[in-house]
């Protein structure tokens, strides 16, 4: 898989300096439903991180998306300065990803696109 232009975009608009990270969701036809990056933001005593696939799933369910669109793909990736790292989902994101009928891919440390 080719990593969509959108997808390195999509990435840099995160607050977050170290790890900026894009989540993209694709329907059968390879038409995007939905784009989200990871962010920090301050509550009322710390602050918070959100993964750019818990946004994203918000996104699709806000959307209705899972409904909407029978076969949905998302791609998970990671841009650094070298630019594409490592990007497989954590345990949490793993958690809430299982829940819906979606296929997975991902940037690794070697560059390259893998499936989950």
């Amino acid at each position: 898989m080719k990593v969509p232009k959108i997808a390195i975009k999509v990435a840099k608009y995160s607050n977050i300096k170290r790890a900026k990270v894009s989540a993209i969701a694709f329907s059968g036809s390879g038409e995007i439903i939905a784009t989200a990056h990871n962010r920090r933001f301050c509550g009322k005593k710390d602050v918070f991180t959100q993964h750019a696939e818990e946004v994203l799933i918000q996104k699709l369910n806000k959307l209705r998306a899972f409904s909407r669109y029978k076969d949905i793909t998302i791609l998970v990736i990671r841009v650094n300065t070298l630019g594409l790292s490592m990007a497989k989902p954590c345990d949490k994101c793993k958690k809430i990803l299982e829940q819906y009928p979606v296929n997975i891919f991902y940037s690794g440390w070697d560059k390259q696109i893998h499936i989950f």
